[in-house]
């Protein structure tokens, strides 16, 4: 009871800060919508009823914006998909009581209009789907190097899965208006329909039983391929996130190509900090901290060790420089301050997985490490601009919904440790604490119980890519912009 009075407190929270966001910026908010529908392999979850509730606002609200962007369902991989159009006609359905879709076509005019679009964007997918000849992925997609897509589309809305979904494809009169678009005027549609289900829709359904994955080649390999027949000259500084460069650095086929996409990444991040450009320069005095655990997939432990790495490789004071800190086996738990060792990415990976990885899932206290880093400065007696501003730590663990004093009390106990060192303020760190493991794949989220303390949890591409070009910074405002970063939120357009 708690869990659904709670989800429809949500729900009624939504409605509210609707038309306020919109008012704001009505793209932003537009792209936020579809957000809600998100189901990507990262984040791993999506909020149906938050996007159907704002989804009916918008036909309310803003119905151009909606039927123009109904064929942005067509095309979206993990945004929207052409089911969420049928369960949109039928909520609006629902919200007039006791009206057939037959009864509500006749007398609304913006419900027989989006009606219209959706079910021609369904009929014109269709027949594409049945004019196209399907074919099972080839034994060369299965070779090391692919990623793997879900089959979708229009053919999986007129397939029989389950009671609830078969009662919503004859409650908006589905088969009887793609019939319409789909079939002469003069044919029996049920014959019609049955002889469909027969020679293409049933095949597919048993296709997607049997499959239920296709591939396509990864572009990361792709492009270290290039890299290796066209040589350095080729490279893009950008063209690769950390992560996917170490992945590639233990392939043999491409690995010399991944050393140099890493140089070229490094080389370039480095000038544009020399340089002070925008952004930039703020890991010039960073440390980062890997907590890295059996108990994290090869994934995380590539995105921990080759963040550790980077952030080690562009800080600039000799102290601090190819250095990373780690926690030592339970029951110490000490932090521990490593060289790396190695002349090249992949030596010094191998150097962190020998080194760096714990057995035992245990959390990380940033006191303990703020001690490392006051004793490490004293002994190398460091004035207060070559301390350390940043501290990153890459976990799995990482405390939401606190009390702020609970990270307050041991930050004021640190800062007096450093008065009693005679560093002020100013060579106080700060810390952000990145949990990049979330076995719950709830989306990002971010917290600021102090002002020099940052919690934030959740992984993605954009949102590695904007800790990056933001040298480190990570607040609401950037968590928000790189989960609408991608290409897919592009095509969306706000026309009323």
């Amino acid at each position: 009871m708690k869990k659904l009075q709670k989800k429809q407190a949500s729900i009624n929270y939504l409605k509210q800060l609707l038309p306020v966001a919109w008012s704001h910026n009505p793209l932003t908010t537009l792209k936020l919508i579809f957000n809600l529908n998100s189901a990507s392999v990262q984040t791993g979850k999506h909020y149906p009823e938050a996007f159907y509730t704002a989804a009916f606002w918008l036909h309310h609200n803003h119905p151009k914006t909606l039927l123009c962007n109904v064929p942005f369902f067509a095309n979206s991989g993990s945004l929207a998909r052409l089911w969420d159009l049928v369960e949109i006609l039928y909520g609006l359905l629902l919200q007039q009581g006791q009206d057939t879709a037959a009864q509500r076509l006749h007398r609304d005019r913006g419900y027989k209009l989006l009606h219209d679009r959706v079910m021609d964007l369904l009929a014109e997918q269709l027949k594409l789907r049945m004019e196209s000849e399907l074919k099972p992925p080839s034994e060369a997609d299965d070779k090391e190097g692919c990623t793997t897509l879900f089959v979708t589309g229009a053919a999986a809305c007129c397939t029989p899965n389950n009671s609830e979904d078969d009662h919503t494809r004859r409650a908006v009169l589905l088969f009887e208006s793609l019939g319409s678009r789909i079939f002469s005027p003069e044919s029996d549609q049920s014959e019609e329909w049955e002889l469909l289900r027969k020679e293409f829709l049933e095949p597919l359904d048993e296709h997607r039983r049997r499959m239920y994955f296709i591939r396509k080649p990864c572009v990361v390999k792709k492009y270290l391929e290039e890299v290796k027949a066209g040589g350095s000259s080729i490279i893009k500084p950008d063209a690769l996130l950390p992560n996917d460069i170490i992945r590639y650095v233990k392939d043999k086929d491409v690995s010399e190509a991944a050393e140099l996409q890493w140089k070229a990444m490094v080389e370039d991040m480095y000038l544009k900090q020399k340089q002070g450009k925008e952004g930039s320069g703020k890991f010039k005095n960073c440390l980062a901290v890997c907590n890295i655990t059996d108990f994290m997939g090869v994934p995380i432990i590539e995105l921990a060790a080759s963040l550790g790495i980077l952030v080690s490789e562009l800080t600039e004071e000799p102290a601090w420089k190819q250095k990373v800190i780690s926690l030592s086996p339970l029951p110490d738990e000490r932090p521990l301050l490593h060289s790396l060792q190695g002349s090249d990415l992949k030596s010094k990976y191998e150097f962190m997985m020998r080194t760096c990885i714990s057995k035992h899932n245990q959390g990380v206290d940033f006191q303990v490490v703020c001690d490392l880093i006051l004793e490490v400065a004293v002994n190398e007696n460091l004035k207060a601009e070559q301390m350390i501003k940043k501290v990153f730590v890459f976990t799995d663990q990482v405390r939401f919904g606190g009390c702020s004093t609970s990270c307050k009390t041991p930050y004021e106990e640190m800062r007096s440790k450093f008065r009693e060192q005679g560093y002020g303020d100013d060579a106080m760190p700060h810390i952000l604490l990145w949990q990049i493991y979330d076995l719950g794949g709830w989306m990002s989220r971010i917290e600021e119980p102090h002002p020099r303390v940052t919690l934030l949890a959740g992984i993605s591409d954009t949102l590695i890519k904007s800790f990056l070009d933001n040298g480190g910074e990570i607040g609401r405002r950037h968590l928000m912009e790189a989960a609408i970063a991608d290409e897919e939120y592009q095509n969306l357009c706000v026309v009323d």
